[in-house]
């Protein structure tokens, strides 16, 4: 075993890291390879680390139909479980010291309040700190999974190097602390002297490429906004027309989840230390805005700043969902840089997001943005 690659993914439950598994087994299948994967998962009142992988990353709803006649052998040879907290775990003396790292793990909370600061200078720095004390001297390969967002709002081309940039306009402490990161794990690696890509997927969406199509282990960011007209569609008869703040000429980078666990895959493979995982081309915020509430059966209008006289519907959409997207659905004209993604990628073509947005919207919508409501064939 001792010339077997050793990989330890962090963040498996989340929807990228469930992907990033399924793309490391069916490669080790593909090419008939072996290699030792340690998953760090933390375990939850009354269920087990082991009990999460099972359920949660390989419920029968997510599962790719390409692994479906290997995964549980291959689970059972080739994945170790590691109960533990990212700030808090043990890795194994057997992992050796030439480990390639897929870190995924952090918290998404894209509001502005004193308390999402708090969660997430807590975790997506100081427990991530804590993480590479214990693993960096072990470490031959690191790709640290950040987001194309980490630049902040920015006009026009944005170019893979991020870190020369001398001012930032981050809209959120998610996207501030991203980019902290970015630099600190950075240094970590010269330090240390291991190899490190920061990796950055855009708004990610349901599968594109792998079938069944469509499917996401959750559905957040823009299926949110769905979600919360759909609920007040059920409870409100009469909601009237919604009027939606959005820059009519901007677009939004939506990249399919599987399409960017392949691109972080590869990314261990290369000497760059920055790689947009994105589209070469964004999805206009105001098809999004009018796809997703014609679905939901609720008239909009299209205004460019958030409406001051608002409807009580209105103002709890700004309270809650708005509050965080809307410096997105405002954001300036940009496109992400995306040729070396394409070079790592070039033997897939590469998905069309806006030609099947609608299809990936309205798969969530149909299932109540809920995977339990997928009905199974009976192979799985």
């Amino acid at each position: 075993m001792s010339n077997i690659n050793t990989i330890l993914v962090t963040g498996v439950t989340g929807n990228i890291g469930s992907h990033v598994l399924f793309e490391l087994l069916f490669d080790l299948y593909s090419k008939k390879e072996e290699a030792r994967i340690y998953v760090l998962i933390r375990k939850q009142r009354h269920i087990s680390a082991q009990e999460r992988l099972l359920n949660e990353v390989f419920s029968k709803q997510l599962i790719p139909e390409k692994i479906v006649p290997f995964y549980k052998e291959y689970i059972d040879k080739y994945v170790e479980v590691i109960e533990g907290e990212i700030h808090n775990f043990i890795l194994p003396e057997k992992a050796g010291n030439t480990i390639t790292v897929y870190h995924l793990a952090a918290s998404v909370n894209l509001s502005n309040t004193e308390k999402a600061k708090h969660e997430i200078a807590h975790v997506n720095y100081h427990h991530t700190q804590a993480f590479f004390d214990t693993i960096k001297c072990r470490t031959k390969k690191l790709v640290f999974v950040s987001t194309a967002f980490s630049r902040g709002e920015i006009e026009g081309a944005i170019e893979e190097d991020y870190h020369s940039a001398t001012t930032y306009n981050f809209r959120n402490f998610y996207e501030a602390y991203k980019m902290k990161i970015e630099k600190l794990v950075l240094q970590i690696a010269k330090e240390n002297n291991f190899s490190c890509t920061i990796a950055r997927p855009s708004i990610v969406s349901g599968r594109l490429i792998d079938f069944p199509k469509f499917v996401s282990s959750r559905y957040i960011v823009f299926y949110a906004v769905g979600e919360f007209f759909n609920k007040i569609k059920k409870s409100h008869s009469n909601i009237g027309t919604i009027r939606l703040a959005l820059n009519i000429e901007g677009g939004l980078n939506i990249v399919p989840v599987d399409y960017v666990a392949k691109g972080i895959i590869r990314a261990a493979d290369i000497k760059e230390e920055q790689l947009n995982i994105t589209l070469t081309q964004n999805v206009p915020t105001q098809y999004i805005a009018t796809s997703i509430l014609k679905k939901c059966g609720i008239n909009i209008e299209l205004v460019p700043e958030e409406p001051e006289d608002k409807s009580t519907i209105e103002k709890l959409f700004y309270k809650t969902i708005g509050s965080q997207l809307l410096k997105y659905s405002m954001s300036k004209n940009h496109y992400f840089e995306s040729k070396l993604i394409r070079k790592l990628l070039s033997n897939i073509e590469e998905p069309n997001m806006k030609e099947h947005f609608q299809e990936i919207y309205d798969f969530a919508h149909n299932i109540n943005f809920n995977n339990a409501n997928i009905k199974l064939e009976a192979n799985l």
